[in-house]
């Protein structure tokens, strides 16, 4: 479900034929670009956006009726009375599953163009992983590691909301540092293993062999003509990319020998697949 971006610019909305603020381009390589899954806290969230002085924010909350909305409106309505303009965009995601969180970060990763961790002169996206849920920390932490990004936790010495019904109070958290989090680096596998279990998960997570062969194309010549490959030679392109899914990674798993052994996509590989794989399709806006 999608929704334009908030843009939390302070005072008053511009008059009719009035420009609006200017945001930095989406993927814009010197953009300092925030993103904070909102549990019930405001603060925590707040105070290093507006420390950093955050040019665009994105808010990971469950719903639009999640108990946690109060501190989505207040945190926007926080970032609206900043000195200068800040793009806020308000994003649903499962706070609770690993793997839909990891997809939506790699996604927002991808759109701001941050997904080669290597890459010079480009401002690392800034995560947020002392907020919302655990598992919304782990993805984040776990994105920063894969990807150009730098986690963040954000100490307090009080909270009130500890066995208290949620509601937003005008003080809610003091904030006594910002500590940075170390990450290490995580090697992904080459772009033709990643093929392999794409295509396991575009054909129900299980194949044949022989079907899998002919879904990757390594039943056509190779490149410049010559003769047509015979099936040992077919299995044999299959096999280089298999071994290392399955010895190395843990990716899939296979049964049995020959063209009707069957491959299947394993948890780990459906996890890598999330990491790795195409980003998700950005429609979980609200």
């Amino acid at each position: 479900m999608a929704a334009r971006p908030r843009r939390a610019s302070g005072g008053r909305p511009p008059a009719a034929g009035a420009r609006g603020p200017r945001f930095p381009a989406i993927g814009d390589p010197h953009a300092r670009v925030h993103v904070a899954a909102v549990g019930f806290e405001v603060e925590r969230v707040t105070e290093p956006i507006l420390e950093e002085r955050a040019d665009r924010v994105y808010l990971l909350t469950r719903s639009q009726e999640d108990a946690a909305r109060p501190f989505v409106e207040e945190i926007t309505r926080r970032l609206a009375r900043a000195a200068w303009p800040i793009e806020v965009e308000v994003r649903r995601t499962d706070i609770w599953d690993v793997l839909g969180a990891l997809a939506e970060l790699r996604a927002i990763f991808d759109r701001e163009r941050r997904l080669d961790r290597h890459a010079p002169e480009v401002v690392p996206l800034r995560v947020n992983v002392s907020t919302g849920t655990k598992i919304t920390a782990i993805a984040g932490t776990l994105a920063c590691m894969l990807w150009k990004g730098e986690p963040y936790y954000v100490q307090v010495t009080r909270s009130w909301y500890s066995g208290m019904t949620p509601k937003v109070h005008p003080v809610n958290d003091v904030v006594s540092r910002v500590d940075p989090v170390t990450v290490y680096e995580l090697r992904a596998p080459t772009a033709e293993l990643v093929e392999v279990l794409e295509a396991l998960a575009r054909r129900g997570g299980e194949l044949r062999k022989r079907e899998l062969i002919r879904e990757l194309g390594l039943d056509a010549p190779a490149a410049g003509g010559g003769r047509e490959l015979s099936p040992q030679a077919q299995h044999s392109r299959l096999r280089a990319r298999l071994e290392p899914l399955e010895a190395k990674w843990g990716f899939v798993s296979s049964r049995a020998a020959g063209s009707r052994g069957r491959v299947r996509l394993t948890p780990q590989g459906r996890l890598a697949l999330a990491l790795f794989g195409r980003a998700a399709p950005e429609d979980q806006r609200i």
